[in-house]
């Protein structure tokens, strides 16, 4: 993994070499290799290492990561997998960022990506997909509906535009049956302003906010004290979003590294920047 306690410049570790053995003790098909690195998160840990075929052992020191840093790691390499490819079938054409959730950090990478790395490209994917909620939909909205009037110019070239804080080149949106709470608002919010295409599966009536409290026991509890309704005035709660292009990640594919929904995405976007 990009980042992990192996990817470093002075170790001479490649994919496929083999573990054999973790503080002294064998890793082998009858011990689940999980306990032997058990509370050793940040810890000097030894590492007997040998390739492919067993041979050419060396020994190595790491110090191992939690569960939560290897999940941030393989996040941040699922989301580099998903801009290579967006780049690579649309021959640089389109962006893409990914948004997990409805705060300020996500929110200034979105910006910072899109005002900075993606700004000459044609289109952005915005993927929500496993969005875990918060409060951003009227932000984002705001900024994916950037509209320019005014145009910065000499009699030789463009030099500039209005408005330069929001996006105003074309976007499509991914979402699926994990977007929760203000993910589903912002499924919404982007189907009912029409801002453009959406792509994925229906996304779970859970547009609200939501209360939480917690009892001496260590019980916590929540419940929704405001809900919230669309522009056709229907309440969101157990009201699904539907994407106008219904596709789903089937088995045998996404376990092969092929994802459908971005694949139909980057297709229908391409197809609205060459019109």
């Amino acid at each position: 993994i990009p980042g992990g306690p192996l990817d470093k410049a002075d170790l001479s570790i490649k994919a496929g070499m083999i573990i054999q053995k973790i503080d002294g003790e064998a890793v082998s098909e009858s011990v689940d290799f999980a306990k032997l690195l058990n509370r050793k998160e940040d810890k000097f840990t030894l590492l007997e290492v040998t390739d492919a075929q067993g041979q050419n052992m060396q020994q190595i020191t790491i110090k191992p990561i939690s569960l939560r840093e290897e999940g941030s790691l393989l996040y941040k390499r699922w989301v580099k997998k998903n801009q290579d490819e967006v780049a690579k079938l649309s021959n640089g054409k389109l962006g893409y960022v990914h948004i997990p959730g409805m705060s300020d950090g996500p929110y200034r990478n979105v910006y910072e990506e899109m005002m900075g790395k993606y700004h000459d490209t044609d289109a952005v994917i915005v993927d929500t997909r496993f969005n875990g909620g918060g409060d951003l939909v009227a932000d984002l909205a705001m900024f994916f509906t950037g509209e320019r009037f005014l145009t910065y110019a000499t009699t030789a070239k463009e030099v500039g535009y209005e408005p330069t804080a929001r996006w105003t080149k074309p976007t499509l949106a991914m979402f699926n049956e994990a977007n929760y709470s203000d993910g589903h608002c912002f499924a919404c919010g982007y189907t009912d302003l029409n801002i453009g295409k959406t792509v994925g599966m229906p996304t779970p009536g859970t547009c609200s906010f939501a209360g939480w409290e917690g009892l001496p026991n260590g019980v916590r509890w929540g419940a929704v004290p405001i809900s919230a309704k669309n522009k056709a005035g229907e309440w969101l709660e157990n009201n699904e979003t539907k994407p106008q292009f219904e596709v789903k990640n089937m088995p045998g594919k996404i376990d092969q590294d092929i994802d459908q929904q971005l694949e139909k995405a980057i297709d229908e976007l391409l197809k609205e920047v060459m019109n």
